[in-house]
């Protein structure tokens, strides 16, 4: 199956900022701007957002600005827009050191 959407996951706020529980989103903007795809808030998704070509497929890239235990409210309301089957999500850390991105929620 193909990957359809990327979450990086993280802690709104300054006072997690620099945490390492925000791994996953900086990953997620780091892409975004690799590949020239700025995020952009969009409130229907409770986060930022972008669309990028990877390997010649469509990707959507989400960083939710909900705290990290509501995330699923966010991929819930993009992954239902578009359609996007839970296998085809893959998940950011929740930390440096994690294991592995987990390829659904």
């Amino acid at each position: 199956m193909t990957i359809k959407l990327i979450v990086g996951l993280a802690n709104p706020g300054a006072e997690y900022a620099a945490t390492r529980h925000n791994a996953g989103a900086w990953f997620v903007d780091l892409l975004a701007e690799r590949l020239r795809a700025p995020l952009r808030e969009e409130a229907k998704f409770f986060g930022y957002t972008s669309r990028v070509t990877l390997g010649g497929e469509d990707v959507r890239l989400l960083v939710p600005t909900t705290f990290m235990n509501l995330s699923g409210k966010a991929v819930a309301a993009m992954a239902s827009f578009f359609r996007i089957n839970p296998d085809e999500i893959l998940v950011g850390p929740r930390r440096t050191g994690s294991a592995s991105w987990r390829r659904q929620i």
